[in-house]
């Protein structure tokens, strides 16, 4: 028996350790990925970088944070990765443009391989206030604009995403042609084409705009002419309050056609800010990163980084981002052969 004794102290230290590491949290020791859908500089980076340097401490095992980019058409490149491409293993996340993926995927957009109902939703971060904005020293008004010798240049990253219809939105309000120029990288390169003179203007987020360029906003290099205004009370569209001057586009232009452009492009806005998993994400850490997400955007910590920033945050959960997809995803037929011929 004596001899015995040896052999089981080794087996119960081996079954000691093994249980001790299988009690390790499963991010522990790890690193989580937060893919983000455009270049630095803008907004969703903004968001994404001082949510990383939050994240880790509320997800068990406390694992390092980073961020990475992967810009390419309007944050569709990294969505689609994101979808097929990348491991389901909860260690990888994406800050990604939710009207652009709306938009391409009700209209059968070519290069589209995700599924929207079929993403692991983890949260929101804040939802959008569309602003249509020109340089001060060009066409500050809409009488300005209506009045232009040639058509006034607006800049997008894309045809058919929230900023493009809201440019159309405004050129049906105003029932003159405006020059709607695509293929910039991101607000930020819009936004070196204001600088340089290239452009008269563009459709933004408040949110990303008061974070990229507040100091083009204060300074009046910039004026804001219309906003998309945001959900008051039982719904109703109000100006808001960071912009009381500013009229929303349906004060300005109370048209039918103005109204369903909106009405479309609210599906973006109302999780502008949303952050997705692979499919399949195992549901124990897919609920980890629910919570640890929540819990992160109502840590003080980080509401006094992003304050710093500028950012608005509105937490909105996943339950909350689910519905308003799959209330999204039943439109008409007619809808998506609208989508279709506003993305040619």
């Amino acid at each position: 028996m004596k001899k015995a004794m040896p052999f089981v102290l080794g087996v119960s230290f081996i079954l000691l350790v093994s249980l001790a590491q299988s009690a390790q949290p499963f991010y522990a020791g790890k690193t989580l990925t937060i893919l983000v859908g455009y270049p630095p500089g803008g907004g969703y980076s903004a968001y994404a970088q001082v949510i990383a340097r939050h994240l880790g401490k509320h997800i068990p095992g406390n694992p390092v944070v980073i961020v990475q980019h992967m810009p390419g058409g309007a944050s569709i490149v990294a969505a689609n990765h994101l979808f097929n491409r990348a491991k389901a293993d909860g260690l990888t996340i994406g800050s990604l443009n939710m009207f652009n993926m709306y938009s391409n995927y009700v209209g059968k957009s070519e290069g589209v391989f995700y599924d929207l109902a079929k993403w692991s939703y983890i949260g929101n971060t804040r939802s959008g206030i569309q602003i249509f904005l020109m340089r001060s020293d060009s066409y500050a008004s809409f009488e300005a604009i209506k009045s232009a010798k040639r058509p006034v240049r607006l800049g997008y990253a894309t045809k058919g995403d929230g900023h493009h219809l809201f440019g159309l939105a405004v050129e049906e309000g105003l029932g003159v042609k405006l020059n709607h120029i695509f293929g910039y990288g991101g607000g930020g390169e819009i936004d070196l084409g204001l600088e340089r003179g290239e452009l008269d203007g563009r459709s933004a987020n408040l949110n990303s705009y008061l974070v990229s360029k507040p100091d083009w906003i204060k300074g009046g290099f910039v004026k804001i002419l219309a906003q998309g205004g945001s959900a008051g009370r039982e719904g109703k569209i109000i100006r808001d309050p960071r912009i009381p001057d500013v009229p929303t586009i349906l004060e300005l232009f109370p048209k039918e056609r103005v109204q369903q452009l909106m009405d479309f492009a609210s599906v973006g806005e109302l999780i502008s800010g949303v952050y997705v998993a692979p499919p399949k994400t195992p549901e124990d850490n897919l609920k980890v990163l629910r919570e640890g997400f929540l819990n992160t955007l109502n840590d003080p910590d980080f509401l006094a980084d992003a304050k710093r920033l500028n950012l608005e945050i509105n937490p909105m959960g996943a339950k909350q981002v689910e519905a308003i997809v799959k209330r999204a995803l039943k439109v008409s037929p007619e809808l998506v052969d609208w989508v279709k011929t506003v993305r040619k």
